[in-house]
């Protein structure tokens, strides 16, 4: 029998050794081998010319007053960055590809990521009825699926008076944005079934969150999306905690800063703040399965609704098109001094990430997809 004991120490030596020695995978994404929450301050570069058409493309927009921000593009692994203008034009501190900036409406796609991922664990189905979860809302021919679609019929409370007893100088919250549309006459919200762009969606869902896990919008994006996927600086902002005068980065028009205002309390539908850097981190998670899964991110970027936008569809929290064969997923943004920018291919190993803090005209997406070409 002492042979016997012998011949199985060795065995499971062995085992031990190779278990030990061999390298444990990271979680990658399936067209890649760049590593989920690695640090890609050290990335190859893209090649010279691809980095300098990049560069001179807003290096010329900043010369002319059309660009103020940071961009990053990736391809294969390779990337070229760039920050030009200031964060702060009192200071005249210049902006850095790792400073955070208000994502507006690209935070759309956070919310629509957390409603996929509620789906996939089983605390709710995105053709629930939206009455179900918000018993108190007085429209109950709703779903979840006509708020993430954009095709309520609820108008967008942004374009509605501040609640009475809310002063300028105070935040208005998700349960304020119910109690508004409850206030509203029947002839205020359009039948449900066709798109029709609202923020008042996004709050609400973010409401629904807020609700179902009892923990808070906030951080229930932070433990299911940014930690994670090491987003580590990404936030949702609460200017009740950390005022907005306090942030790096401040949002202009034509060098005129904007102050705090009621809408700033809401989240859902705006208030992510990420950096360039920390979006690409972002991308990678969601080409992995460390958020989502496979049948639920076919979903999620599944065409739901058309939005008559040269033929762009709008699917759960995100836009999508074609664009010389090949599908593109993403949402710009605006939101009071800042434009965003966040666009991926789901068939080639590409992303960009465009964040501005001084509000021009909007950058032509077409052409900074052909950048990367």
């Amino acid at each position: 029998m002492r042979w016997v004991f012998v011949l199985l120490l060795i065995v499971s030596s062995s085992l031990f050794f190779v278990a030990a020695s061999s390298p444990v995978k990271d979680n990658v994404d399936s067209d890649t081998t760049t590593s989920v929450g690695q640090d890609f301050h050290f990335a190859p570069p893209l090649n010279e010319v691809t980095k300098n058409r990049i560069d001179s493309f807003f290096s010329e927009k900043y010369k002319h007053g059309k660009f103020n921000g940071t961009y990053l593009f990736f391809r294969n692994d390779s990337l070229v960055s760039g920050a030009l203008g200031y964060s702060n034009f009192s200071t005249r501190r210049p902006n850095n590809p790792d400073d955070l900036f208000q994502l507006a409406s690209v935070s759309k796609t956070f919310t629509g990521v957390s409603f996929l991922k509620m789906q996939q664990e089983g605390l709710l189905n995105i053709r629930d009825s939206v009455h179900w979860h918000l018993p108190d809302f007085k429209r109950k021919n709703l779903t979840i699926w006509n708020l993430l679609t954009h095709s309520s019929g609820l108008p967008d409370y942004f374009n509605l008076p501040v609640p009475n007893g809310i002063s300028p100088n105070q935040h208005m919250y998700n349960e304020d944005v119910l109690k508004l549309m409850n206030s509203l006459s029947y002839k205020s919200f359009a039948s449900p079934g066709r798109y029709n762009y609202s923020n008042t969606n996004y709050v609400l869902l973010a409401l629904i969150i807020e609700r179902k896990t009892g923990i808070g919008f906030r951080k229930y994006v932070t433990n299911v999306i940014f930690k994670p996927a090491g987003m580590l600086n990404s936030h949702i902002c609460d200017f009740d905690s950390n005022s907005l005068k306090t942030y790096p980065v401040q949002g202009y028009m034509n060098g005129k800063v904007y102050t705090d205002l009621p809408h700033n309390g809401t989240t859902g539908d705006k208030g992510v703040y990420s950096s360039v850097f920390e979006m690409l981190k972002y991308d990678r998670a969601l080409r992995s399965e460390l958020i989502l899964n496979s049948t639920s991110k076919e979903l999620m970027y599944s065409p739901q609704v058309d939005t008559d936008n040269n033929g762009a569809s709008y699917g759960l929290g995100w836009r999508m098109k074609v664009i010389d064969g090949h599908k593109w997923v993403y949402h710009n943004g605006w939101w009071k001094g800042f434009r965003t920018y966040f666009w991926r291919s789901l068939e080639e190993n590409k992303m960009y990430c465009v964040l501005t803090n001084d509000i021009n005209d909007w950058l032509p997406t077409a052409v900074m997809v052909s950048l990367l070409n």
